[in-house]
């Protein structure tokens, strides 16, 4: 699982399930880094990461041995912080309406896992993304849109976790059978 996996199935998962459930009403669901915020932004569903941490309770995720014999494997757990933010053409109402539907499915989809990650991805058989509204207070909200261009819009901050590096290997400890000890006279 990748940072960028994490991310890709946020989007899918938005996008088919606006899809099932009353269409696009068009709208693009699309992934934002900070050169995104530019210009005029009209009937876009934005994630927008802005922040990634260590995700201090599964910091080191243990990871199954692709084979009995094959070494023990870990990965680095990470928190990734989103925003949700919808920007229509028409009207305010609009775009409260389509926010709602997508707060409704990442409720409703609070774990991805299996079909719902993006395949193009390497994900392990055990991996999820865990959805959650975060806390962001007013001032951090607002510091963070003076540092974009566009003018505050109305966004959800979001909590995804455990998002993963790429798998490593652990390195077995040594098993030690026998000691060996030399005395070395003192001198004087």
């Amino acid at each position: 699982m990748f940072i960028a996996g994490a991310s890709a199935s946020l989007r899918r998962l938005i996008e088919d399930q606006l899809v099932a459930t009353g269409g696009l009403d068009g709208y693009d669901v699309a992934l934002f880094s900070t050169r995104h915020f530019t210009g005029s932004i009209t009937n876009r569903v934005a994630l927008f990461l802005y922040r990634v941490e260590v995700d201090e309770a599964r910091r080191n995720v243990d990871l199954p041995r692709l084979a009995p014999t094959a070494p023990r494997r870990y990965s680095l757990g990470l928190e990734l912080h989103y925003l949700l933010t919808v920007w229509g053409k028409q009207n305010a109402e609009g775009e409260q309406v389509m926010l709602a539907r997508c707060m409704d499915i990442l409720d409703r989809h609070a774990l991805i896992t299996g079909a719902l990650l993006d395949p193009a991805y390497p994900w392990e058989p055990e991996d999820g993304l865990r959805i959650s509204l975060s806390h962001l207070s007013t001032e951090d909200m607002l510091r963070l849109w003076d540092s974009l261009e566009p003018p505050y819009q109305l966004s959800i901050p979001y909590v995804v976790r455990t998002a993963r590096l790429a798998a490593r290997e652990r390195p077995e400890p040594s098993i030690t059978d026998s000691r060996t000890l030399t005395f070395v006279p003192a001198v004087p």
